[in-house]
């Protein structure tokens, strides 16, 4: 009798081993199916960023590995509903007491917060000389560097229990020191510390808020000695409440949380600087700093200039013949508005989409003040800014 139920169990065992083994081999050709009949994308709304695209295949690139790694990224960006299970992992990944996902930390109060970049100190270095080597050339125009802490290193009492990052305080104090008195170096470290409890970044975006830059524009001002008795008088207006920034689409987290977005306007329209922005290489002028368009998408932080473009050229009726020079990253977009009126005109770079040579910038446009204006993680980490200042 024992026997025949030994029996009977090995028997049902093997059958549902069976069983498990067909369900497995049935799911994986679905996911092959499906994998093969979507189409690549080029673009994730979501995530905000460009996705991984089929890799060519080359004798150098299997021999060096690379063609291995840009395939496993191709494979990881474009499987199906690649949405889908990110948003289930970080679920999964919560229940089980992770609070970081894709290099975004979930912290307190629905805070989402990017961690701070490791530099890559051989591509800094060469950056920093670049910048030393710029200023060497036009020793007659002051420079400023303004460099912006990240969430994590202001808001750091909003990161989870035992996180730990880099030491941002630390980079920015060797920045400076490598630099010298090159560039007047912007301190806006200390002004967003005094206003930390205010919402000066975005709970699920890697930006400052337009409080955030504006706090960041009065630290500059003060810097570059702005008269600031030109400017006319501003108030904030919520121009969305559904924002829902990348650092969730990321991570993740917190995908049904929603925040404003705030533009600071002029209350005289009529004795306000006026702007026509030039979109060179797109060829396209406007009347304002805002593309309200942009609030239908999922970057509802492109508001500001459009997005990122290669250069702008904004004119102004401010009266003055100051001209800026101003080498950015996106940190840059929300600070702009602020300084309309203290130039007649702002050529906007982006060294991560710039190709032409930035002398003629400096010559043609009879540039009178330059600044560099970066969030650190961004700066640390770039591999553009000694192309574009070294451009021949």
């Amino acid at each position: 009798m024992r026997q025949s139920r030994k029996k009977w169990e090995r028997k049902r065992e093997e059958q549902r081993n069976k069983v498990i083994a067909v369900l497995f081999i049935v799911m994986m050709v679905i996911f092959c199916v499906v994998n093969i009949a979507t189409a690549d994308r080029e673009f994730s709304a979501k995530e905000n960023r460009a996705l991984e695209q089929r890799p060519g295949l080359t004798i150098s690139g299997i021999e060096s590995g690379r063609w291995m790694k840009q395939y496993e990224s191709y494979v990881s960006d474009q499987f199906a509903g690649r949405d889908f299970w990110v948003a289930l992992k970080s679920r999964i990944d919560l229940i089980a007491g992770k609070r970081k996902a894709n290099g975004v930390f979930k912290g307190k109060d629905h805070y989402l917060l990017e961690d701070i970049a490791r530099p890559d100190e051989e591509q800094l270095k060469v950056n920093l000389d670049a910048m030393k080597k710029f200023q060497e050339t036009y020793k007659d125009i002051p420079m400023y560097m303004m460099l912006v802490p990240n969430a994590a290193n202001i808001e750091s009492d909003k990161l989870p229990y035992c996180a730990v990052t880099e030491d941002q305080d630390k980079q920015f104090q060797k920045i400076k020191a490598s630099l010298g008195t090159a560039f007047q170096w912007v301190n806006v470290e200390d002004t967003l510390k005094k206003h930390r409890a205010e919402e000066i970044y975005y709970h699920t975006d890697h930006h400052w808020t337009t409080l955030g830059a504006y706090y960041g524009y009065q630290a500059l001002a003060a810097a570059m000695k702005l008269d600031t008795s030109k400017a006319p008088a501003m108030k904030s207006y919520a121009v969305t409440n559904s924002f829902n920034g990348t650092l969730s689409a990321t991570s993740g987290y917190e995908t049904d949380y929603n925040e404003p977005i705030y533009i600071y306007a002029p209350d005289d329209l009529k004795t306000a600087p006026q702007v026509v922005v030039n979109n060179v290489n797109e060829k396209k002028k406007t009347a304002t700093l805002y593309d309200t368009s942009k609030l239908k998408e999922k970057d509802k932080y492109a508001l500001f200039l459009g997005g990122n473009y290669p250069v702008l050229d904004i004119r102004t009726t401010a009266d003055t013949t100051d001209r800026l020079l101003l080498v950015k990253d996106s940190y840059a977009n929300s600070v702009i508005p602020f300084l309309t009126a203290y130039y007649r005109e702002i050529i906007v770079v982006d060294p991560r989409y710039y190709y032409d040579d930035i002398r003629e910038v400096m010559k043609k446009n009879k540039i009178t003040s330059v600044l560099f204006l970066y969030n650190g993680n961004t700066f640390v980490q770039d591999n553009s800014i000694n192309g574009v200042l070294q451009n021949d």
